[in-house]
């Protein structure tokens, strides 16, 4: 559908009629001329087509992440600031530029503008300068020519170079202009309050995707552009409520309980840097590498996640372990819903036309969580198959009460309450481990595809339920015996 866009494109205001659903990379390369983006997998997995998105954060700041554009729509840049490789270059070499050509990190030259638009965007964020830091930010490009050890050199040297950056937006940014990370002017523009971007507000988007008055609702859309990657003239998809509290994650007392809320456009990377999280479930940060990449996670909202429907989501498994619960919101009602409850088949969920998921909320009170996963690749992929468990100890050592979750063992995510039985009352032992794993192993009807045969999915179950058992009660030293 052709609508009216107003937007910040490298630091330059615009005003266009656009059609909403067609994708940015597209757009860049093939409307503004701007060729550096390039397309490589469109399926927001190689991260050639990396872009930086500024916007207004849950607080009300300016923020500003990495995006593919393969899977971002133009509706979505509506009062928000787009950064290509062009609008970096426009005043030479950088510091980023300059580290990868000496380093030699750069070779047929295809991917580096993602790679110098990731690193560029490691130094804009006032992360952590370190190497392994630097090293993260770029888990999202791929790159075939070098090895990735030129790379590690130039991402080590950057973090080494900029260890003094300072913490506040517009003094990090003047810092950026005075080395030449960014041009003078587009440093003043990217540091701008949201009161300066076209168009008044910055919102930051984020819905689930379901139907609402027979127009999509998209969350970031990492899932549904991978899906349909040349969206069909005249969608008209629904972004946001273009209100930043629906990113918000708090804690609310209900019926005597302490629950952690999150709003409906709550993104994977919000969900893993929130300090409530990191109260609540300490260690669940360490699980963020296994989910995704960096682009993904700054666009992929865990409302989205669920609602796509996928049985080995990674976020589903973690909420059913968690206890989760949806509230799910239409024009004229509201009512709650166990997260289990929402899946009734392969793809198939229990929403009704209009509805759609306006918070998620679990129990802030369990003692320990594990999830574990396993995929052909390491890193960036999906899960062959994954396990997460939550358990809440009892004073006398033993497990008050506990949610156990498996994925890709059946047409939808599953709570295994035979696992939970096995498991509540009992004290934590080898024993118990083995028969855990047992039971895992039974689960579910796991299917043969590319990704592993039924016996091999069943056998990791086995493993990942031993591997949360020794995650979960490090002191008991379960490593040493479990596999004798």
């Amino acid at each position: 559908m052709i609508r009216n866009i107003k937007f910040r494109l490298n630091g330059k205001d615009q005003n266009l009629e656009l059609r909403e659903e067609a994708l940015v990379l597209d757009w860049l390369r093939n409307i503004a001329g701007l060729k550096g983006t390039k397309e490589g997998c469109r399926e927001g997995d190689c991260g050639a087509c990396l872009a930086l998105l500024g916007g207004q954060a849950p607080d009300g700041s300016m923020e500003w992440r990495s995006v593919t554009t393969c899977t971002l729509a133009m509706g979505e840049l509506e009062n928000r600031h787009l950064v290509t490789i062009e609008g970096l270059a426009s005043a030479g070499l950088t510091p980023v530029m300059e580290a990868m050509l000496d380093e030699g990190a750069s070779q047929c030259g295809f991917c580096s503008p993602g790679f110098v638009l990731a690193l560029t965007g490691y130094l804009v964020s006032g992360a952590k300068m370190d190497p392994v830091e630097a090293m993260l930010a770029v888990e999202g490009n791929l790159c075939r020519c070098t090895g990735y050890g030129s790379i590690r050199r130039a991402a080590k040297r950057l973090a080494e170079d900029f260890s003094d950056l300072p913490f506040g937006l517009k003094e990090r940014f003047s810092v950026l202009a005075d080395r030449k990370v960014l041009p003078k002017a587009l440093a003043d523009s990217m540091a701008d309050s949201k009161a300066d971007m076209p168009g008044g507000s910055v919102h930051k988007s984020g819905q689930t995707a379901s139907m609402q008055n027979g127009s999509i609702v998209l969350g970031g859309g990492t899932d549904y552009f991978v899906q349909n990657p040349d969206p069909e003239p005249g969608l008209a998809p629904s972004f946001s409520d273009q209100d930043p509290a629906s990113r918000r994650i708090k804690e609310k007392v209900l019926g005597g309980k302490t629950w952690i809320c999150l709003g409906r456009a709550v993104t994977e990377s919000d969900f893993f840097a929130s300090n409530i999280i990191k109260k609540a479930l300490p260690g669940m940060e360490r699980y963020e590498v296994l989910v995704a990449s960096p682009p993904i996670r700054n666009r992929a909202t865990l409302a989205g996640n669920i609602v796509n429907a996928s049985p080995i989501a990674d976020m589903s498994a973690m909420l059913i372990a968690l206890g989760a619960e949806l509230e799910i919101s239409s024009k004229d009602a509201s009512r709650s819903l166990p997260i289990e409850n929402i899946f009734l088949g392969y793809k198939k969920l229990d929403l009704k036309p209009g509805e759609y998921i306006n918070e998620i909320r679990f129990p802030a009170d369990w003692s320990r969580f594990a999830f574990e996963k396993v995929s052909k690749r390491e890193h960036l992929d999906i899960a062959t198959v994954n396990v997460a468990i939550a358990v809440k100890m009892g004073a006398d050592g033993c497990i008050a009460e506990v949610r156990c979750s498996a994925g890709g063992v059946a047409a939808i995510p599953l709570r295994l309450k035979n696992a939970e039985a096995l498991l509540t009352g009992a004290k934590p032992s080898l024993d118990l481990a083995k028969k855990l794993g047992a039971v895992y192993a039974e689960s579910g009807s796991p299917m043969s595809d590319v990704r592993g045969s039924s016996v091999y999915r069943k056998r990791l179950l086995e493993r990942l339920a031993w591997a949360a058992c020794i995650r979960l009660w490090p002191e008991l030293k379960l490593e040493e015996e479990i596999m004798a």
